[in-house]
């Protein structure tokens, strides 16, 4: 057994001295988000309301709260060999009136990639009347709540054991169990993965 303790600590020094480089990679935001070609939106919720940049916005802010260090790109050539989040909108349903007018939603693709290669890809849906003050909301405004939860629901599925084992050190969160035992925000769970599409099957309600 003793004969055995300086292998073990080579391996244990070993594994100390790379977790430093992990911990210091960084993750990119291409902000703000682009549209995808096929994307259903009309021209004045995309010009007023400008979700690409809201979209970009918010999840950035909320990866960087798991993954601090996270920076914003512009374009993927400045990614270099640090991870790239590359944000895709699919579809945005929802015309002016706000709550008046009906629920809106946005569904999203979030691609994960390191030197031109796809990681890991999520497709996400939500949809918002506006929560309890939707009468007073305008639709961008409501379409601003849906990207923050959103941007929730990117960096979650970025610090989840699945994504994390494609090579993504998160931030450890010290508060997790009273987090889950905490009331749920007006912007409800995570979303779940949908298909891509405007007629995307399940989505999650923001209010």
């Amino acid at each position: 057994m003793i004969g055995r303790l300086p292998a073990l600590f080579l391996l244990v020094q070993g594994m100390v001295m790379a977790f430093p480089t992990q911990a210091q990679e960084k993750i990119l935001v291409r902000a703000p988000a682009v549209y995808d070609k096929t994307a259903f939106i009309t021209d004045r919720v995309r010009a007023e309301c400008t979700i690409d940049t809201l979209l970009g916005k918010h999840v950035y802010e909320k990866v960087n709260e798991k993954f601090p260090g996270a920076a914003q790109v512009r374009e993927p050539g400045e990614a270099g060999k640090d991870k790239l989040l590359n944000l895709t909108i699919l579809g945005v349903f929802g015309g002016g009136g706000g709550a008046w007018s009906g629920s809106k939603y946005i569904n999203m693709r979030a691609e994960l990639t390191q030197n031109n290669q796809v990681i890991a890809t999520m497709v996400r849906q939500r949809s918002s009347r506006g929560g309890a003050f939707g009468a007073t909301m305008g639709t961008c405004a409501i379409m601003e709540r849906i990207t923050v939860a959103l941007g929730r629901d990117v960096a979650e599925w970025l610090a989840s054991p699945a994504t994390v084992s494609a090579g993504v050190p998160a931030k450890p969160d010290l508060n997790e169990a009273s987090a889950a035992a905490a009331p749920r925000s007006a912007d409800g769970p995570a979303g779940t993965d949908v298909p891509p599409g405007p007629a995307a099957g399940r989505e999650e309600k923001t209010n």
